[in-house]
């Protein structure tokens, strides 16, 4: 049998069972012993990133391999309220100097959000409540694409928001940045498809402004022009 089949996009639970076990066997074999031992005893990451848990986002969207660089954290819409205690540890026990706040285009939990969602389980409305708040700013909009899209906006802001509150301590000690992004996988953006733009940072919105941040000053032009969103101030 081929050690690396191709992905069944429509797999039963025996073919999805094989595909965790056989990836692992070929993760194990490409790699030498001896990587493990610098996070044999501990972790070291340099960012606590909350996601969603779309299956369409992972860390892999960075160029590097991101066991023992990332402390992930995720739920339906990338809500900090539900997680703040895994944040906390990041924070405050791992030390993270950066707090990732990613959401993502064409996010199924904030188009559910957006409409009615009296049917499902209990526990799935629960979350999805959670989400009401950052998207009573939303505006209506005829273009349910570029509605969903500022709704998705919304809510990494609103939980930029919360972030700040409770971790600004730590970022106006100058040992912590929280950034605000979405991963765009649709390239809704027109900056290429898998490019995180980037919404804010530290609470600041629009170009200049963040430009203007100590924390950015080690980018190049041509890269922030092609991550920073121009917005209106938040």
């Amino acid at each position: 049998m081929n050690p690396n089949p191709p992905l069944d996009p429509s797999p039963t639970p025996q073919v999805a069972l094989r595909e965790v076990f056989y990836g692992n066997d070929v993760f194990v074999q490409a790699r030498d012993p001896r990587q493990f031992e610098a996070y044999e005893k501990s972790q070291h990451p340099s960012v606590t990133m909350l996601t969603c848990c779309d299956a369409r986002l992972h860390q892999l969207v960075f160029n590097f391999d991101p066991i023992d660089r990332t402390f992930v954290v995720q739920n339906i819409g990338n809500q900090l309220q539900p997680a703040s205690g895994s944040i906390d540890y990041g924070i405050h026990h791992l030390k993270t100097p950066l707090l990732l706040i990613l959401g993502h285009t064409r996010c199924g939990a904030i188009r559910a959000a957006m409409s009615d969602y009296r049917s499902e389980s209990w526990e799935i409305i629960r979350e999805l409540n959670g989400l009401h708040l950052p998207l009573l700013r939303c505006e209506k909009q005829e273009d349910i694409e570029k509605a969903w899209l500022d709704a998705v906006e919304h809510n990494v802001d609103y939980q930029v928001d919360l972030a700040m509150r409770r971790y600004g301590a730590v970022v106006n000690a100058g040992k912590l940045a929280i950034v605000g992004g979405v991963y765009d996988f649709a390239n809704l953006y027109g900056r290429g498809r898998g490019r995180i733009v980037l919404l804010n940072l530290n609470g600041v919105a629009g170009q200049e402004a963040i430009r203007a941040l100590p924390v950015w000053q080690e980018f190049d032009e041509a890269l922030s022009d092609l991550v920073l969103h121009e917005r209106k101030s938040l």
